[in-house]
């Protein structure tokens, strides 16, 4: 592990932490940014959610196309951090919503925000789809070292009868 990895870490525990502790507030606040009513704390529910998941689909394509340098650049490095932060911050978000198993939350989000959770939990079940979708375009552009040219194959194997 790079000190990159051990930064990503830790803006996740942070976000983490942060909304465990600050959950009812951040409901009161998405609902007063959503006005209180169902389709817009649903709306702010998905961009909360959906950032996270827009910084790794970015960050993706970015190393599919071979444009990693551009990781290198502070503003780069920031918006990373802020998803990793974003994404830990909606992981302490999740016992709480419709998925979850804490009821105190939802019961002040049917009260403040109605609607933010359940935007949130559509939002991450659609970037589950969308990650996984990433993953196997990943995989699929690797390039295969098993298989090599038919004459390369047929000299490991005779290299392996003379031996």
């Amino acid at each position: 592990m790079s000190r990159h990895h051990y930064g990503a870490l830790a803006s996740v525990i942070v976000g983490w932490l942060l909304l465990r502790l600050l959950a009812s507030p951040f409901a009161t606040l998405a609902g007063d940014v959503g006005g209180h009513t169902r389709s817009g704390d649903v709306a702010v529910g998905v961009v909360v959610a959906a950032f996270p998941f827009l910084v790794l689909v970015g960050y993706s394509l970015v190393q599919l196309t071979g444009r990693s340098l551009l990781l290198h650049r502070k503003r780069a490095r920031g918006l990373i951090w802020l998803g990793w932060f974003g994404a830990g911050a909606v992981m302490g978000l999740l016992p709480y919503s419709q998925m979850g198993a804490e009821l105190r939350l939802r019961s002040h989000e049917v009260r403040s925000a109605p609607g933010f959770l359940h935007g949130l939990d559509m939002t991450i079940l659609a970037g589950l789809v969308v990650t996984v979708a990433l993953l196997l375009v990943a995989l699929r552009s690797r390039p295969d070292h098993s298989t090599g040219p038919v004459e390369w194959i047929e000299h490991q194997v005779e290299d392996d009868a003379e031996a």
